[in-house]
């Protein structure tokens, strides 16, 4: 009996909130749990990529495409293609010409001079394709060339940024131009693989590495899942013999080909073989594409990029063609075996032949007619070399069935076979009985399980996504890297994620900011005790996710900043309220204020004065003082607030704008409103009169006196705790330090035995207590402290520390908490505290 997990064991574990601006989504438009339409979106702190935009080989028009409307394109800043191939590219010129994309494109050098022949070529085959009335057209040649020039060319191993993204394309093997993208946004390191080779073959480098960087997430296909490939001299061996043996009995060969990439290794290894064997030397090898020669001269211009084999069979060419005097002859791509066919209307179909044609998949175009015309032979042959997509014609005759339909209308096929059964209502489709032989060599530019998977190793990222790979291939290259982890501490996440099925990885990055300028040059703490560290106070600035800490006077030098200082003001008219009512009302909120500028002087008998309108009149006797007649006085209000009153009722408040000092400002205009409206201002504002007000010389609320503020704190204890409250006339003395033993010279001192005199102590006594009572009097301390008496116990409360002393723990905090509280309330208690 299988034992039972523990309750612990089995709970969910609890996982801490994620920022969700620490989150990367990543999103399969295309390309996910499956192979075609490739097309991922990257979103991370804001930033968003999109990774290639292909069309799927096994379906037609608006089904081909990704699930463009499952994402927002506006929100992309940029789009990396990473290779020319259809199921990675041919989408591109929809997103630019009927999407509301607004990013950059990027793509390399190779990639972009080849992508523009092959949509070209592709709209072209569509549009001739005998189905052609019931496909959607997605875009035409002239939406295709007019976007082209929105494109952006790159060089490997070249960064660039936009908006704050860094990306640098590797080499990637598979085809020519073919990159692997390094992708940085904030820190976080993405490497998206594309469709990448490891293989060394006849013209292309491997995929490269990148060194010394540590990747967070790796973004890589798995197309042929944990399947080996043989390896390749077997490959090349057995190809050729399947190749000579169609043509020993007689037959013709047809190699479904993509037009350029896979295309042009086979061609290496059949001109090098006829080249070797005179016998074949009179069978002619075709390669059927309109972009032939075209895409010809960029492999020729573009020998740089490729490997050591090519560069050398360059130079030898080259050298033959010097000495036979033909220049325009030489180079590895000039064949000498291999004769280009643009279209089949001049081709002489008689006796045996090697053709390569396109597409590769045997949709539509010459390689789809050829199969057609060629099938019910059995002397011929098909040969596929590349990956077959589920649902396309490459896939389904390698199941060798007994017959395929008939869709391209040719008139070598008219009348051959049988009618197949119409589909909701289609029209019925001839059948071709197949009778030509089917065979498969992966020569298809993928990594195979091991490589993946050593790749993956060697890269040692904590995130793995897996794309561009049929389900069943991708579950089982999932499962493979899983148990690997087994014997790891730090468990790889792996996702597979399908199309639409949005993924939010969490990832959090430290943030750290370099301090630059003036704060640069304040020396670090050297204790290593945490309370003596040293705060640093500065302005913040973040750009392209980095941050610096700076004083604002250094702004404009290390952030191209300029600072600006807001000064508000705002203008008022008191009709009723003088200045002295304005005085007292600021006094009783805010305490002292400091009066600055020109001050007042305060009017007597017989002289004009101002009520609180502003009019003057004659007086013979005033019962009380109605204002003052200043040209301008200014009240400085808790350090911030400027208030200005005009003799004539103007009063204007200034203040410097930030959050606090507006708030501020506010409780400002709202105590001279209030104070305008006030009973008092009416009173002040009336009619002349000729009897006087006798009124206090002072705020009570303004320069409070240290009795006035003890009185206070009494008061608020006694509401507390009753009338027991005594003051403590003996101040609390501070401990006498220990006399040290050894003298200055370092001669340990006898301490000297004198005789002990009641008077003399009690003298000296006294005097430290004077000393002290004078010391606490000059901080404006009334008395040392105040004793509480509740019940039998007895707290004692020392004003200049307010410590509290009492027996009974409950008293004492009960005590302190009120302390603490009368504080706040009576504050400030004394004038300095030291």
């Amino acid at each position: 009996m299988a034992a039972k997990r523990k309750l612990s064991e089995m709970a969910p574990e609890v996982e801490e909130p994620v920022d969700p601006t620490d989150e990367l989504m990543f999103l399969c438009l295309g390309g996910g749990n499956e192979v075609g339409r490739s097309c991922h979106i990257i979103q991370y702190k804001g930033k968003t990529i999109m990774l290639d935009a292909g069309q799927h080989p096994a379906y037609d028009g608006l089904a081909a495409l990704p699930y463009f409307d499952e994402f927002d394109l506006s929100t992309v800043d940029v789009l990396l293609i990473s290779h020319f191939h259809l199921d990675h590219a041919s989408a591109l010129p929809y997103v630019l010409a009927k999407t509301n994309f607004r990013g950059r494109v990027f793509m390399t050098h190779p990639t972009k001079a080849i992508y523009k022949w092959l949509i070209q070529d592709s709209v072209r085959v569509q549009s001739l394709s005998s189905s052609s009335d019931q496909r959607t057209t997605l875009y035409t040649e002239a939406e295709h060339l007019s976007t082209f020039s929105q494109i952006e060319a790159i060089d490997y191993h070249t960064t660039h940024t936009v908006s704050s993204i860094r990306f640098t394309p590797y080499p990637a093997g598979h085809v020519l131009g073919a990159a692997m993208f390094l992708v940085e946004i904030a820190g976080l390191k993405i490497l998206f693989t594309g469709d990448y080779s490891r293989e060394d073959d006849r013209h292309l480098i491997s995929a490269e590495v990148p060194k010394g960087i540590k990747i967070d997430v790796l973004i890589t296909e798995s197309t042929y899942g944990i399947s080996s490939h043989i390896p390749r001299a077997e490959r090349e061996t057995a190809l050729i013999k399947s190749i000579t043996g169609i043509l020993n009995r007689g037959g013709r060969v047809l190699m479904p080909v993509f037009a350029l990439g896979r295309a042009q290794e086979l061609l290496l290894i059949l001109d090098d073989y006829w080249a070797r064997h005179s016998e074949y030397q009179r069978i002619p090898i075709y390669y059927a594409s309109n972009l032939a020669r075209k895409c010809m001269v960029v492999y020729q211009t573009y020998v740089s990029a490729m490997n050591d084999n090519i560069k050398r069979l360059f130079r030898e060419r080259m050298a033959e063609a010097e000495e036979a005097g033909n220049v325009d002859k030489g180079g590895p791509w000039d064949f000498r075996f291999i004769r280009s066919l643009k279209n089949l209307e001049r081709f002489d179909d008689v006796g045996g032949c090697v053709v390569l044609a396109s597409p590769g998949m045997l949709q539509s175009g010459v390689s789809r007619e050829l199969l057609e015309r060629w099938a019910p032979n059995d002397r011929n042959g098909v040969v596929i070399t590349g990956y077959s997509v589920e649902g396309t014609m490459a896939k389904q005759i390698m199941n060798e069935p007994d017959s395929i339909p008939a869709i391209m209308g040719s008139r070598s096929t008219a009348g051959i076979g049988r009618r197949g059964p119409g589909v909701d209502g289609e029209v019925e489709r001839p059948m071709i009985p197949r009778r030509c032989s089917v065979q498969e060599y992966s020569f298809a530019a993928h990594v195979d399980g091991q490589e993946n998977q050593g790749f993956i190793e060697e890269i040692a990222a904590p995130v793995v996504i897996l794309v561009h790979g049929e389900k069943h291939n991708m579950m089982r290259l999932k499962s493979k890297l899983l148990s690997l982890n087994n014997d790891k501490t730090a468990k790889t996440k792996i996702f597979s994620p399908a199309n639409t099925e949005e993924l939010r990885i969490p990832f959090t990055v430290e943030k750290t900011a370099k301090v630059v300028g003036q704060l640069a040059q304040i020396p670090p703490s050297k204790s290593s005790d945490p309370d003596d560290e040293r705060l640093i106070t500065g302005v913040l600035v973040q750009n392209d996710f980095k941050m610096s800490l700076m004083a604002p006077e250094d702004l404009r030098e290390y952030a191209g900043l300029t600072t600006t200082t807001i000064m508000c003001k705002q203008n008022l008219t008191l009709s009723a309220a003088g200045l002295d009512l304005v005085k007292w009302a600021l006094e009783g909120t805010f305490g002292a204020i400091e009066e600055i500028g020109a001050k007042s002087k305060p009017t007597s008998n017989g002289t004009t004065e101002f009520n609180g309108n502003g009019v003057s009149h004659d007086e013979e006797m005033a019962d009380e003082e109605v204002g003052r007649s200043p040209d301008q006085t200014a009240f400085l209000i808790m350090g911030c607030v400027i208030v200005r009153y005009q003799g004539n009722g103007h009063v204007i408040v200034e203040w410097e704008g930030n959050t606090l000092n507006d708030g501020i400002a506010d409780a400002v205009l709202a105590v001279l409103f209030t104070v305008e409206s006030s009973p008092a201002a009416v009173k002040q504002s009336s009619r002349g009169h000729q009897h006087t007000h006798h009124r206090e010389e002072r705020n009570p609320h303004s320069n409070v006196s240290r009795d006035e503020r003890f009185s206070r704190l009494c008061m608020f204890l006694e509401a507390q705790f009753g009338p027991l409250i005594t003051p403590i006339t003996h101040p609390k003395l501070p401990p006498k330090p220990p006399k040290s033993a050894v003298d200055a010279d370092g001669i340990k001192d006898e301490p000297e035995e004198k005789e002990y005199d009641p008077e003399e102590a009690e003298q000296t006594l006294a005097d430290l207590e004077a000393e002290e009572m004078e010391r606490l009097h000059s901080i404006g301390i009334p008395v040392p402290g105040v004793e509480i008496k509740v019940d039998k116990n007895v707290a004692k409360v020392w004003l200049e520390t307010l410590e509290v002393e009492c027996a009974s723990n409950v008293l004492r905090e009960r005590v302190k908490a009120v302390v603490e509280r009368a504080v706040e309330t009576v504050a400030p208690l004394w004038g300095q505290r030291s």
